[in-house]
């Protein structure tokens, strides 16, 4: 709807955005007015707090005023100075205060407003835990304050922080000094063993048989030796690899 006017006004259509500009002008206006009064506030009582003279300084000195009558005005322009310098120090610490407190108050409210995530453990908090909670426990086993049956000499059947089982598994430290080592490289080296020990095994037996060589008055191959006992190493090797693929290395 069209508002009332006086008479003889021409009345224009209201708009939305017009509407929202003419209700915000006059609080803008108002913040300036307040803001420049502040402006004009500080800076005469900054100026009578460094200038105190200053009014005495301006007046004219062919007025002809004595000493005598210049004393009172220059008192009574000295009090107003220091009473606008506290005037505008209680405005600006007033204002100080009614900001924070908005601020604050905002900054209470988008606190309230964010929802609270729950905390979810991931796969590497987990192992984070589990690594500081076994160096921890390793530590305190191996000190005098724990004391066990276990750890008297020739009993303890592993170390403390080298566990052979956990959670119903084997380590790889069932493996001794293999347990560095890959799965992949533990299969390659069983099916190398193994290749090499078969090889020497039928060379000793089949191929090129030892035995009917030493009764005609020969001597064995030596190399034939060898590389038939890489053979039952080679089953080692591949239970090694299998105890790698289970902790995941």
């Amino acid at each position: 709807p069209i508002s009332q006017v006086r008479p003889g006004f021409h009345t224009l259509p209201s708009v939305p955005c017009c509407h929202s500009l003419v209700t915000v002008m006059p609080r803008f206006a108002t913040a300036c007015a307040t803001a420049a009064a502040a402006c004009y506030a500080a800076g005469a009582a900054t100026q009578a707090f460094l200038m105190p003279g200053a009014g005495s300084q301006r007046t004219p000195a062919h007025l002809g005023t004595t000493a005598a009558g210049a004393a009172p005005f220059a008192g009574a322009t000295e009090a107003p100075g220091w009473g606008v310098a506290a005037a505008g120090l209680c405005l600006g610490a007033h204002a100080g205060l009614a900001m924070a407190m908005r601020a604050r108050t905002a900054r209470k409210a988008e606190e309230k407003a964010a929802p609270v995530k729950k905390y979810v453990e991931s796969v590497a908090d987990a192992r984070l835990f589990e690594t500081v909670y076994l160096q921890y426990t390793s530590e305190y086993l191996k000190g005098p304050l724990y004391w066990h049956e276990d750890k008297l000499q020739g009993a303890l059947p592993d170390y403390p922080g080298e566990p052979m089982i956990k959670n119903g598994k084997q380590t790889s430290n069932v493996l001794g000094n293999l347990k560095s080592f890959s799965s992949n490289e533990l299969a390659f080296l069983a099916m190398l063993f193994f290749g090499i020990g078969l090889y020497g095994n039928l060379q000793f037996l089949f191929y090129d048989p030892q035995w009917a060589k030493v009764d005609a008055g020969g001597y064995f191959n030596a190399s034939y030796i060898i590389e038939s006992l890489l053979l039952p190493i080679s089953f080692f090797m591949h239970i090694a690899c299998y105890i790698q693929r289970q902790n995941g290395k």
